[in-house]
Parts: structure tokens; C-alpha cells; sequence
């Protein structure tokens, strides 16, 4: 179809943008990238600016799990390979995180001369962006430009994995041609009549007696099935776990949600209600190490219906190119025409926390007095690491984001800045270990700055203390950050230094009821852990 119309690079960007409900990216400029961001501000798409590049993918990458699409801008090589690692944990968690990266223009770069931020050559950031993301374009070409785009974000939005897209300096104010089509998304294609098959044995033994459960995880959420996910749970009274990833799908007050379910981290009445589910349906959960406690679970796959992006498993018979996206709701519709209710019954309670006077500190305390504090309106961000696990036991009222498999330090901080903007009526609150924060603590300042307000406690126990149980020894000790005075240095926000239970409950009390950037000290005794850590690790040494 010919092209009728020009645009530019940015202008074409932003409009696609735009058209899935993206309004601002992430990132720290370069003299590489400086017009490509100017020319972004100028027709209304702000790089909102960050401590750090790394902090700006985490930021976009929060934004990508809540609104489908996240954007990092960075410069040439040394803001580039600043956002690997965070691209990396993008694509193991299935995020469509996009970077956009600044590069030395076409013409500059003709007889290969040496100029700053160069490496090896022009291409090495993007031979090292080829293998962490599944489509990657240098738009140095006006008249396929936009085609390039496209080709990038589709990839992007029907595998659910991150992409890059380079931009020479001297192409920005280039005409292109302009497509005035929307874009097109390829899903997982669908074999029909395997469909049907498929949806029709998983109703047959969701009709047999037993006492089905059903699991939700990551690939639910990122084909946006949250909805479709409860309306199964609800419609026919099947009780709903989640893995680390997918915490939050639903809120864990409701009736039937059982909770966080990763092996032997879980609670015991937990796992035992995963473990003998007859069948067990997982929606879209991978099996990985972390989701499932180092691989400490007992499922017995002869009662497991797997459904994933691709492909339905039940016990040892696959239906290939059965996606989960055409798969649910073909499953509820043909339960509700079969009447079917399992009548089953989730693990809620109620959180309720009355602080002990003078009682020091624990973990797992931590963690019920923000389950009893926190309600519809706050979000968790959770660091990986005890907060993580720990966190199985806390029930969240809202989504939950962390790098729960990739278990990348410094993640949940940043992220609340991404997080607050692709959801303003929900307030981020980060559960970080002094450790991380260490890392990008800093990132508090630049989601304030930008006018998101987190509320973040940071769990105090004088190191890596994840790590110490494994191994100890002086690499996992950490300088003494006073955290709860960086407000003083921003010259914003609130700090809150606490050391019992007491302090604690009265400091989240203050930090939810004034909407500015709260840091939260809650010191705990090195060597303590939460039980689910410690379930963890006597699982572990079973197994030895």
C-alpha cells in the first residue's frame, strides 16, 4: 500500500504509543539522544528523568506490567548498557519493556572513526541487545522507518518480551514515511478444533468430585485476563493461588483466593490445598525455581490442567496452539452452559495487627502490620530477597509487582516511580531490604520529584541477610545507610526511624494518611527470619 503521508521518528513513536495507552517514558539523556528527547517533550511525550539509567528501565518496566507497554530512553553505550541487566529481567519476567537509545548519526559514523562511548564498534550495543530482547531495529533508513517501528512493537506485544529500537542523531528531524493503519498484534494462533477438544476434557474433570483449584500466573496478566480469571473463580466457585509473579491478580480478601503459593515457602494449609487440588488448572504459570521454592512442591502432574501462551496440557496429553488468551473464555462459556460449581472455599483472613509494647521487631510482624494497614487504594512493590518471601503471608489488597524470578537487587524502589504513574490512584508501598536500598534508594527522590509519593520501609537487618543462612562471611556486611534522614538531604518527605511494634504501627498510620514520600527504618535483629524463609531452607536441607 503506497505512503501518502510524512511524519518523523519521534512523531510516529509517540502515536503509537499513545494508541496503547502510554503517556510518558523513563530515562537520562546524552548528547546522543538530546534532540531525540527535546523533539519527544516538544509533541508531548516527557523522558521523565531518574537517578540512574538502570532505575529509569526498572521505573518503565513497572509501567510496562500495568499498562501493556513501558518506555526506557537512554544515550549511547554508556546509558545503554547501563539498562542490560534491567532488560535481561524483562525478558525473563515476559515484560514488554522498550528501549529507545540515542546513537552517533549515519553520517558521523562513516570511516569508522573513533568517537566517545564507542566500544568495539557502532553495533556492539546492539549485538548485546540481540540476545536479551525479541526484536531490535537502527532506524537508519527513512522509508522504512516507521515499518521498523511497527515490526519492533509487534513483536514486542505478541511474544511479551522486551525490544529495542536505535536512533541515529541525524535521523530525528528526517520526514519518514508515515502508516496511517493501526498496529497489528499476530497472538498465538489457534487451532480450532483442538480448542474444543481441549476445553472439552478439562470440563469433564472439573465435573468429576474432587476439590478443584485453580492457579493464576504471569502470562494471565500480561494477556490482560485478570478480569476473565475472576469471573471463572467467582462464576463457578473454583478457589485461586497465585505464584510470587502474579501476586495481587485478585485481592487476596476475596473468599476463594488461597494466596501465594511457591512450594515449601508457602503456609502448610496452603500448600496442602495446591498439593492435593484434583485437578489443579494453572492459567499461564511457568514452572521456574524461585516461582516454586527452589522446586519444592509435590504437584502431581496426572491431576494438572496446564494451560499456557501456547498450548493446553492436561496430565500427559498436549493440545498444541491452544492459548491461554483463547482458552479461558471458551472454557467459561462452556461451563456456564454446563452448569457447573465447584462450591470451593479460598484461605481469607481478615489482617488484623495489635503491636506488643516494646516488642522488638521480626519480620513476619513487619509484614502483619502492613497487611492490616494497607488497603484497595496502596499497591506493593516487594524487593526479592526475606521481603519476598515473607511476603507470601501478607495479603495484598491490590497488584503486587517484584522481580520475583529474576531476583534482581534494587528493582521495587525504582519501580514505584513507573508504577505510580501508569496507576495515579494507586499508591505505591515498597518492602525493601537495606541492601537493596542501598543499591537505588536514591530512586525515592526521583519518583517524589515527579509527584509520586511512595511509602517505603526499609527492613533493617545490617546486610544480605537472605544470604546468610546459605553462607556468611564479611561480603554479605553493608555500610550503615540512616535511611530515615534522606528525607532531610531531599528537603521533602518524611523519615520514621522504628525499633518495636509499637513505632511501627503508628509510623505506617502517619505515613497512609499524609500523601508525601515516607522512608520508613524498621530495624530487625541480624540473624532473624521470616518462616517462610525458614521453611525454605528446612525444605532445602531435606533434600541434601
Amino acid at each position: 500500500m503506497p505512503h501518502t503521508n510524512m511524519t518523523t521518528i519521534p512523531e510516529f513513536l509517540i502515536r503509537r504509543f499513545k494508541e496503547r495507552g502510554v503517556s510518558e517514558g523513563f530515562g537520562i539523556v546524552g548528547d546522543y539522544a538530546l534532540r531525540l528527547f527535546d523533539r519527544l517533550e516538544h509533541h508531548g511525550f516527557p523522558i521523565l528523568v531518574t537517578a540512574d539509567e538502570q532505575g529509569a528501565a526498572f521505573a518503565a518496566d513497572a509501567y510496562a506490567r500495568l499498562r501493556g507497554l513501558g518506555v526506557c530512553a537512554v544515550t549511547y553505550s554508556v546509558g545503554g548498557l547501563k539498562v542490560v541487566n534491567a532488560t535481561a529481567g524483562a525478558w525473563a519476567e515476559n515484560v514488554p519493556l522498550l528501549v529507545i537509545s540515542g546513537a552517533p548519526g549515519i553520517k558521523e559514523r562513516k570511516g569508522d572513526p573513533l568517537i566517545h562511548h564507542k566500544v568495539k564498534n557502532f553495533d556492539t550495543q546492539l549485538d548485546v541487545f540481540r540476545d536479551i530482547t525479541i526484536a531490535q531495529a537502527v532506524l537508519s533508513n527513512s522509508l522504512t522507518a516507521a515499518q521498523e517501528i511497527d515490526r519492533v512493537l509487534s513483536e514486542m506485544i505478541a511474544q511479551q518480551r522486551p525490544g529495542y529500537i536505535e536512533i541515529p542523531r541525524d535521523m530525528v528531524d528526517l520526514p519518514i514515511n508515515d502508516i496511517d493503519t493501526a498496529l497489528e498484534i499476530e497472538l498465538p494462533r489457534v487451532d480450532s478444533a483442538r480448542l474444543e477438544l481441549a476445553v472439552i476434557e478439562t470440563l469433564h474433570l472439573l465435573q468429576d468430585p474432587g476439590n478443584a483449584v485453580a492457579a493464576v500466573g504471569v502470562m494471565a496478566l500480561r494477556r490482560g485476563l485478570q478480569r476473565d480469571i475472576l469471573n471463572f473463580c467467582e462464576t463457578f466457585g473454583i478457589p485461586l493461588a497465585t505464584t510470587s509473579l502474579s501476586k495481587g491478580t485478585i485481592t487476596e480478601r476475596h473468599p476463594l483466593s488461597i494466596g501465594v503459593y511457591m512450594g515449601a515457602v508457602s503456609p502448610k494449609k496452603v500448600v496442602e490445598k495446591v498439593e492435593s487440588a484434583k485437578p489443579l488448572i494453572t492459567f499461564g504459570a511457568p514452572y521456574a525455581d524461585l516461582l516454586m521454592g527452589g522446586f519444592t512442591d509435590h504437584i502431581n502432574v496426572a491431576n494438572l490442567i496446564e494451560c499456557t501462551d501456547t498450548y493446553v496440557r492436561i496430565g500427559y496429553r498436549t493440545y498444541e496452539h491452544v492459548p491461554l488468551w483463547a482458552f479461558l473464555p471458551a472454557l467459561i462459556k462452556a461451563a456456564k452452559k454446563n452448569d457447573y460449581h465447584e462450591n470451593g472455599q479460598g484461605l481469607p483472613l481478615s489482617p488484623v495487627f495489635i503491636p506488643q509494647k516494646n516488642q522488638v521487631l521480626t519480620v513476619e510482624r513487619i509484614m502483619n502490620c502492613v497487611s492490616a494497614a494497607i488497603g484497595e487504594n496502596h499497591g506493593l512493590l516487594i524487593e526479592p530477597g526475606d521481603c519476598l518471601f515473607a511476603s507470601v503471608e501478607l495479603m495484598a489488597p491490590s497488584w503486587t509487582l517484584s522481580s520475583a524470578f529474576y531476583a534482581s537487587m534494587g528493582y521495587a524502589v525504582p519501580a514505584a516511580l513507573g508504577a505510580g504513574k501508569a496507576d495515579p490512584k494507586t499508591r505505591p508501598v515498597v518492602l525493601v531490604g537495606d541492601g537493596a536500598f542501598l543499591m537505588t534508594g536514591l530512586e525515592s527522590l526521583s519518583a517524589a520529584y515527579h509527584g509520586i509519593n511512595p511509602i517505603i520501609l526499609v527492613i533493617d537487618n545490617k546486610g544480605y541477610g537472605t544470604q546468610r543462612p546459605m553462607m556468611d562471611g564479611p561480603f554479605n556486611d553493608i555500610p550503615l545507610l540512616r535511611s530515615e534522614l534522606l528525607p532531610k538531604a531531599f528537603g521533602l518527605g518524611v523519615g520514621i526511624l522504628c525499633e518495636d511494634e509499637e513505632q511501627l504501627q503508628a509510623a505506617l498510620i502517619q505515613a497512609i494518611s499524609q500523601e508525601e514520600l515516607f522512608i520508613i527504618r524498621a530495624c530487625v535483629t541480624p540473624g532473624t527470619y521470616s518462616p517462610a524463609l525458614l521453611r525454605l531452607t528446612d525444605a532445602l536441607k531435606k533434600r541434601l
